[in-house]
């Protein structure tokens, strides 16, 4: 029979890890116990089969040995420091050596070389012989500049001298009209340039043609920018012969903003971004890109917009004037001018819908939540308007002159 300890021995139990004796330990080398990668063990196995013992102060090399010391090392250092003169060069490692300045590498003595070229080179002012010269300039270059440009039409001829001169002559601008904002406008429509450098455009092409007029001829005048702007807004204004254009009468009545508080309104507006100095103009994205903003209405075409883009003379920062970090920043007057609700003014999207559009849109969205009913009362305003203009063009066309064929193209 088996005892009572024996029965309670567990059969599966494992021995315990004999120690290991400390002789033992120090039998199985560095190599396992340090762990040392293999770079820093041959830097090490170097420098203890080097020759020179390295005292106490003395910099270890990577390679082993002891590092260069100028004071040690370099026969001409080591003899000033011990009062003779030695008639000969530093060494090369020595960083009072003129030519290698204690570096070995060929390729950073090289670019040294390179580098004091260049300053002399750049420090030297031109010679009377260089200034006004183009033995610098390629063959392409001379041929451009001295190619034959087209005279100025005005040339008058001098009493005092015979030969003639071009003159350029100032004349007053005019008073623009309805008339004369269609005929510029569709002078633009019609040359072929024009066309095709804004055919990926968004805006419609007479709408880019009217807003290239009035950037032109009304924006940079001061004093006719505010009897056209009215707050931001210009409307394009009918004419007489508008039905026999198309492309004039599909535009007619449309809104075309100037988003420029400073110069429509007078505003002086602090930067979003650091709030420590007012922000300056700088350009309009029409001016930059040929591009306009639109702005979707429920009732009809969308509004197209030149948005100033404003800078910080402190912290550098771009902001777009029509940014709802801008609008909060402004008064009241100057908030209610521009169609768009500050909640919806977000930095990140390349349109917008106006102050109606939402109040409408948000009515919809918490009764039904439906995006796309939205979307689609835009679309349909547009197309409602677009098929107004057609067919009052045709008619009256039809009615008075009996001529529909011009009037196929361009109305949509």
């Amino acid at each position: 029979m088996s005892t009572p300890a024996a029965c309670n021995v567990n059969p599966h139990r494992k021995e315990p890890r004999p120690l290991v004796h400390l002789d033992q330990n120090r039998a199985m080398g560095p190599q396992s116990q340090r762990r040392l990668t293999l770079e820093g063990r041959t830097h090490q196995m170097q420098a203890n089969s080097h020759n020179k013992k390295r005292k106490a102060g003395q910099q270890l090399a990577l390679h082993g040995g002891v590092a260069f010391d100028s004071d040690r090392d370099c026969e001409v250092c080591k003899g000033r420091l011990a009062g003779r003169n030695v008639h000969r060069g530093h060494h090369k490692l020595c960083t009072n050596n003129r030519k290698t300045k204690g570096i070995t590498s060929e390729a950073t003595l090289k670019q040294m070389k390179i580098d004091d070229k260049l300053k002399k080179l750049f420090a030297t002012p031109f010679a009377v012989e260089e200034k006004a010269s183009s033995q610098c300039l390629t063959k392409e270059a001379g041929e451009a500049f001295f190619a034959a440009r087209n005279l100025p039409k005005t040339i008058a001829k001098t009493n005092n001298t015979a030969s003639t001169t071009a003159m350029t002559t100032t004349k007053p601008t005019p008073n623009f009209t309805a008339e004369s904002f269609c005929e510029a406008a569709m002078e633009k429509t019609n040359h072929k340039l024009f066309v095709e450098s804004h055919a990926n455009g968004r805006a419609p092409l007479p709408m880019l043609a009217f807003a290239s007029v009035v950037v032109d001829k009304i924006v940079p005048d001061k004093t006719k920018i505010f009897e056209h702007f009215n707050n931001l807004t210009m409307h394009v204004p009918p004419t007489k012969d508008m039905h026999n254009n198309p492309h004039c009468h599909s535009v007619v009545g449309q809104k075309l903003l100037l988003v420029d508080w400073i110069k429509l309104c007078g505003l002086d507006v602090k930067c979003p971004g650091c709030d420590g100095a007012n922000l300056v103009n700088d350009r309009t994205n029409f001016s930059k890109n040929k591009l306009l903003f639109p702005i979707f209405e429920i009732d009809g075409p969308p509004s197209w917009c030149m948005i100033m883009s404003m800078t910080c003379p402190c912290c550098w920062r771009q902001h777009w004037a029509n940014d709802g970090q801008m609008l909060t920043r402004l008064p009241a007057f100057a908030t209610t001018s521009c169609p768009v609700e500050t909640k919806c003014a977000l930095s990140t999207k390349n349109c917008r819908i106006c102050r109606g559009t939402t109040d409408v849109c948000g009515i919809l969205m918490t009764t039904y939540g439906n995006g796309d009913l939205c979307s689609r009362l835009l679309c349909n305003a547009i197309d409602r308007a677009c098929l107004e203009r057609v067919t009052s063009c045709h008619s009256r066309g039809k009615h008075f002159a009996g001529i529909v064929g011009p009037f196929l193209s361009g109305c949509c």
